[in-house]
């Protein structure tokens, strides 16, 4: 499909369900109402040598199918219309694929099923806020693009004194499947291995529905990547409040089949074309992410370097 350079249109809309916000989310500030204003994607141009680094049995395919679960803002959530997957790292991927000249297909799904439907080729790629780690780089290939921590936060003025480091016996909300969640086991754990109660450790589908618990009282806190807890307290309007700092920042990576090197080394030149030529900064400011900001995209990052 290595053709004109002309920049594509995504279509970049559901076709599986996605969960509507529910309405109580809305009422709380949580869900993605009028005052969030999406910044528009940037126009980028095909690049015919990239292009042609892509496989035949995609590049020849009418539409590059990408798995997303379009529930943590502002890497990948519904727009207003409900139907529309917008996001930054929505943008940066299209961008990619405009790069390769690949017209894409984004496909909400729930979180923990998108390495599966890679696997099983469901998918071509996915991309949804991964954070790149060991157990899924046995499982597929990552191609990093972003770096962020985890960010604990809660209600504002922090009515229950909460604190990250003695958190036994609290409830604290959490997207499933996570690396968040295997940060909770692990310091529940080290609760009980000190005597004390264990944490309750709240998973939810979406990371909008562990807000609003946070934001209702219903958990004392929660936890998730750091771009999506400072969208989540801007988005509250004061409502919620960080905890602390982000800690144990790590890249997130696309995600393509263990098989599919070829691909995995296309996107990856992809991510550097779109860096190289100032896009991928463009769309970091729109959204104002820059301070996760790489200048050097890898397949299967070295973890311990």
């Amino acid at each position: 499909m290595a053709g004109s350079p002309t920049r594509r249109s995504h279509r970049r809309t559901t076709v599986i369900g996605a969960t509507a916000l529910a309405s109580m989310l809305v009422a709380a500030g949580c869900g993605n109402g009028e005052d969030a204003e999406e910044p528009e994607a940037p126009e980028v141009e095909a690049d015919e040598e990239l292009a042609a680094m892509v496989p035949d049995e995609f590049r020849e395919a009418e539409e590059f199918v990408v798995g997303v679960n379009a529930e943590y803002p502002p890497g990948e959530f519904l727009d207003d219309d409900q139907e529309t997957i917008v996001g930054f790292n929505v943008d940066l991927f299209d961008a990619v694929a405009d790069k390769l000249d690949l017209d894409v297909r984004w496909e909400n799904a729930p979180f923990d099923n998108i390495i599966i439907g890679v696997d099983s080729g469901e998918y071509d790629a996915g991309v949804s806020s991964f954070t790149i780690n060991e157990d899924r780089l046995e499982q597929v290939n990552m191609v990093s693009y972003f770096t962020v921590g985890t960010q604990w936060f809660t209600r504002s003025g922090n009515p229950d004194d909460v604190d990250p480091d003695n958190a036994c016996g609290l409830n604290i909300a959490v997207e499933t499947a996570t690396v968040q969640v295997e940060d909770l086991e692990a310091r529940s754990e080290e609760c009980v291995e000190a005597g004390e109660e264990e944490i309750s450790i709240e998973e939810f589908p979406s990371q909008e529905n562990a807000n609003e618990t946070v934001v209702s009282g219903v958990n004392h806190a929660g936890l998730a990547d750091m771009p999506v807890v400072a969208y989540a307290v801007e988005l509250t309007d004061g409502q919620l409040e960080t905890l602390g700092e982000q800690y144990e920042a790590a890249p997130y990576g696309a995600v393509v089949h263990e098989d599919q090197d070829e691909l995995a080394e296309a996107i990856r030149a992809g991510y550097e074309a779109i860096i190289e030529d100032g896009v991928y900064d463009e769309v970091l400011d729109e959204w104002d992410v820059t301070e996760g900001a790489i200048t050097e995209p890898q397949v299967n990052p070295d973890l311990d370097e």
